[in-house]
């Protein structure tokens, strides 16, 4: 399961248009001969390592099925590790059909020889619901089975679940005390969430300093959390620190650099607004697409704007509804906004009010004052829906009360054609509301 949470396409990523192990050089390619000598010998560790590099990409070529002949070899011998590995194969779909029945299989088989990794891979599947019903108390029992034996993503998520009081009761100092054993085993997640945890105050004394050097110790270790911590610390000038956009941008550049969703977030809204540097669109649009194409729906919906505005891109309606749908599907609620509107403006797909104010209500829902304001545009105009300016009203006011423009005329507008006792009831309807997060 590591290498679901360090995801396959790590395995692809190119540098400079030079894929990763073309840089690995004689050393790691003579280890790869080795592995290959040994694996073709029976070697079962060898079988597992070699499968290993060929799904990662670590000092050849990633090729999956190569990975999967050699996990598959070895974990045919009952080795506990090979079975987690090509269970992590069958649960990404990596080379193999994606099949969370065969992966939870492996793991179970691993797990059942005291493996941790398999351990921690079997409560992974019972958090996230993956061939089984989700239940998060199942998680933490398989978890800690394996933060005995010091396993660090068990650590890790374990403390998740103490600290969110998810499927076991909340307890802020077990949570604490299980990061920083992962924090003393070397771990960057371990370290960022002490920080996290002294940060907000959570089971602990707030202390600003505390926080920022666990943030540093995390970053040091190369952990995203971390970097991009340290950037917004020197950003706004937090936890001790004057202000320094240099710096900043420097943190938010090496968790960019190692491929952190909102590191190039970071960078990419540096070079957007031109923050401590000159403005740069191109820039702007490489990181925000970088984000996007990991499935960050802040980076969709960046990504969709410069396809719906043109911007950097040729105006492309089409791909703004591709890449505005991903955020949506994510429940992102501007991504939602944005489908809402181009369903019932009718750009890049047919006009469909029924569609459109599916997507607004969604949006609306979580607060989004774009989502409320067209919404109230829906109801004050009979767009799909029989006119109801006191709905209407209500909407333009909760998006007006976010300093949204076109809301705050479109209430005075409204207002001065409606009666008081219809806006008392409007303003009744917008003090009453209460927006909800989506999951």
């Amino acid at each position: 399961m590591k290498s679901v949470i360090l995801s396959a396409a790590c395995a692809l990523f190119v540098l400079g248009g030079v894929p990763l192990h073309a840089l690995a050089g004689d050393a790691q390619s003579a280890k790869i001969d080795d592995l290959t000598k040994k694996a073709e010998a029976g070697d079962i560790r060898a079988m597992d390592e070699l499968g290993e590099a060929y799904y990662r990409g670590t000092g050849v070529q990633a090729d999956y099925d190569l990975a999967f002949k050699w996990l598959d070899k070895a974990a045919a011998t009952g080795d506990a590790q090979a079975q987690v590995d090509l269970g992590d194969l069958y649960v990404t779909g990596s080379g193999v059909p994606e099949d969370a029945d065969m992966a939870m299989k492996l793991y179970r088989q691993a797990a059942a020889q005291n493996n941790a990794d398999g351990q921690y891979s079997v409560g992974w599947m019972y958090e996230n619901g993956k061939s089984v019903a989700k239940d998060e108390a199942e998680a933490a029992r398989w978890y800690k089975l394996a933060a005995d034996q010091n396993f660090i993503f068990a650590l890790n998520n374990l403390g998740g679940l103490y600290y969110g009081g998810r499927g076991v009761k909340q307890d802020y100092a077990e949570a604490m005390a299980l990061y920083q054993k992962s924090a003393d085993l070397g771990s960057g997640y371990g370290y960022d969430a002490l920080g996290d945890m002294y940060d907000d105050g959570q089971g602990v004394a707030k202390d600003p300093a505390k926080a920022l050097d666990n943030y540093k110790k995390a970053a040091e270790l190369g952990n995203c959390s971390g970097l991009y911590a340290m950037g917004r610390i020197y950003e706004k000038g937090r936890n001790g620190q004057a202000q320094d956009l240099a710096q900043a941008r420097q943190w938010y550049q090496k968790a960019a650099d190692k491929t952190c969703e909102y590191g190039q977030l970071a960078i990419g809204r540096f070079y957007d607004e031109g923050i401590g540097m000159e403005s740069d669109t191109g820039e702007a649009f490489k990181y925000y697409a970088l984000a996007a194409m990991q499935g960050n729906s802040i980076g969709q919906l960046k990504l969709g704007s410069s396809y719906f505005y043109g911007d950097f891109l040729p105006r492309d309606y089409g791909q703004a509804f591709k890449w505005y749908q991903m955020a949506a599907d994510q429940a992102y609620a501007p991504g939602q906004y944005k489908i809402g509107y181009m369903y019932a403006k009718g750009y890049g797909v047919a006009a469909d009010y029924v569609q459109a104010l599916k997507w607004l209500r969604l949006s609306a829902a979580q607060g989004d004052d774009e989502g409320e304001y067209q919404l109230g545009v829906m109801y004050e105009n009979a767009f799909g829906v029989p006119q109801d300016k006191k709905t209407a009203l209500m909407w333009y006011l909760l998006s007006a009360g976010q300093d949204n423009e076109d809301a705050k005329k479109a209430a005075d507008r409204l207002q001065g054609q409606m009666s008081g006792s219809d806006v008392r009831a409007a303003q009744s309807l917008a003090a009453d509301f209460k927006p909800v997060k989506a999951d």
